[in-house]
């Protein structure tokens, strides 16, 4: 059997967590929500899957491969306007005479038994999955689609061309009913919204949807844990609840009801989650209380209104995961190499402020105040320090190509002023152009996200490509690569081109120290 799945990936309920994740890669327990599907389907015959992708597509096709891993095979279709995948349908789906397709949607699960459909080799009409939900007071609580469908080519074929998922939904359902091909589903998982997300949490761990693979073993009744968790013997635990793998759960912690617990995460002295689930990788601090939450790394996300902050206290709600241990490292140890070069250089850092004072009139030092990274895209978190300097802000839009006279003006009134901030953890040896939060906050949406992920440093991809004047398109490209290529052996390369040009061939003499800027004479 073969099955289309819409995985687009944007829900507007989850504009923070969606930063980081696609809403099908939200987890559902101790897996990606996605990761359910492929495996719910695969178990009842579906082997052939096409993937149409939007949002962080990436991130998708990396959890699922090719689909060997599940003796399947796995197409990926990509479409620029998420509201609108539908469009790749008519290449997609079979022509007449070939057996029909299931079309679903990855943010959302039916309870299928598709064995048991009694279904014509080739139907004419859609089969749509509905539900209703017993707990409902009334008719409102009933879903009259899940997003789910049989669908033969010749029904496609009768759809209107650009049609969004209200629309689509509107016409099955008018040629179902016509039919009689509606199929009511016992039940019902989705991911659409932070209530929905706790809902299915809790209809999962009260194993009311049955056929879903969970790791972990169940100690007790509706109590799961999973491999290697340290659990404090004065924690309280109270059903239903998942604890997943490498966890630690501190001294007098209650967890439960409806509560689970993603792997690598700690949970300190005190601390008590009910209702509520906590991403892998993250932090909660010592007495914190959660109540119909949602926990990951720094973001906080309360379902009852509807909101969601990120706390800059890592004290409160921090992450665990690799990637940030191991930025914490390399941290340390670019602040002790910086340490080093300070000590060495201090000669160095005094004779050039001397020479500029005697030179240049104006003030010596030229400090900003820039944003400290990686930050959160959320303005109100952002975090400054002081970004020592004897050159004020670096023009764009100048031709400016790399030049020895130009790498020396660099290290002395630039990179030797640096290492103050490089040993106090500021900055790196290598990143993007550091920036205050006016520079930051008029940055186009897409740029500012990928440059609040990444590192700042002295030595940028864009100063060794472009020189110190780079245009606005160059500095954009220089820092997108930077982004995608950043990493020890290529922060090495940047390092090593850097001192390259320090120690060039042929370079002019020393005396030819270059003049100084209009804003460096005022």
């Amino acid at each position: 059997m073969r099955a289309v799945i819409i995985a687009t990936g944007e829900g507007a309920a989850f504009a923070p967590l969606n930063e980081r994740y696609p809403t099908p890669l939200l987890p559902l327990v101790d897996r990606p929500f996605i990761q359910h599907v492929v495996e719910y389907l695969v178990d009842q015959g579906v082997h052939e899957f096409d993937f149409v992708l939007s949002h962080l597509p990436e991130k998708i096709e990396h959890l699922l491969g090719d689909g060997t891993r599940w003796g399947s095979t796995f197409r990926f279709h990509l479409v620029g306007d998420a509201s609108r995948p539908y469009r790749m349908l008519p290449t997609i789906l079979p022509r007449e005479g070939q057996e029909p397709l299931l079309l679903g949607h990855a943010d959302r699960l039916p309870q299928l038994a598709l064995a048991d459909l009694q279904l014509p080799p080739q139907p004419r009409m859609p089969v749509v999955f509905s539900w209703q939900n017993p707990s409902g007071p009334d008719a409102a609580e009933r879903v009259p689609w899940t997003g789910w469908a049989w669908l033969p080519y010749s029904c496609l074929a009768q759809c209107p061309d650009e049609v969004e998922e209200p629309e689509l939904a509107s016409f099955l359902l008018s040629q179902a009913q016509a039919e009689g091909t509606a199929v009511e589903v016992p039940q019902f998982l989705s991911v659409q919204s932070y209530d929905a997300l706790l809902a299915a949490h809790h209809t999962v761990l009260t194993k009311q949807f049955s056929g879903l693979l969970l790791t972990g073993r169940e100690t007790e009744e509706g109590i799961w844990l999973s491999r290697n968790v340290s659990l404090h013997p004065t924690a309280k635990l109270t059903p239903p609840l998942y604890i997943g793998e490498n966890c630690r759960i501190g001294q007098g912690v209650q967890l439960g009801p409806n509560a689970v617990i993603g792997k690598n995460c700690i949970l300190d002295a005190r601390s008590t989650a009910r209702d509520s689930i906590i991403f892998s990788g993250s932090y909660v601090g010592e007495a914190l209380e959660l109540a119909d939450a949602i926990v990951d790394k720094n973001c906080l996300v309360n379902v009852r209104v509807g909101a969601a902050i990120s706390v800059a206290d890592n004290f409160i709600l921090g992450s665990l995961s690799e990637h940030h241990l191991q930025h914490w490292l390399t941290g340390w140890l670019a602040r002790v190499a910086g340490c080093g070069l300070l000590v060495l250089t201090w000669p160095l850092l005094l004779m050039t402020a001397c020479v500029l004072k005697l030179i240049r009139r104006g003030p010596v030092w030229h400090p900003r105040e820039v944003v400290r990274l990686p930050a959160s895209s959320e303005e109100v978190t952002w975090q400054t320090f002081r970004l020592w300097s004897f050159l004020p802000a670096a023009a764009t839009g100048t031709p400016n190509p790399p030049s020895f006279a130009d790498g020396l003006r660099h290290f002395f009134c630039r990179f030797l002023p640096a290492l103050i901030n490089i040993t106090k953890g500021d900055l790196r040896f290598v990143g993007v152009t550091p920036r205050t939060q006016a520079e930051l906050s008029v940055l186009a949406p897409d740029w500012r996200a990928l440059y609040v992920r990444t590192k700042a440093g002295i030595v940028t991809e864009a100063y060794i490509t472009f020189g110190s004047a780079p245009t606005e398109d160059e500095l954009y490209s220089a820092e997108t690569f930077y982004s995608a290529m950043a990493g020890f052996r290529h922060d090495a390369k940047l390092l090593l081109a850097y001192v390259g040009r320090m120690v060039h061939v042929g370079a002019p003499a020393l005396t030819h120290w270059p003049a100084p800027t209009p804003e460096e004479s005022r």
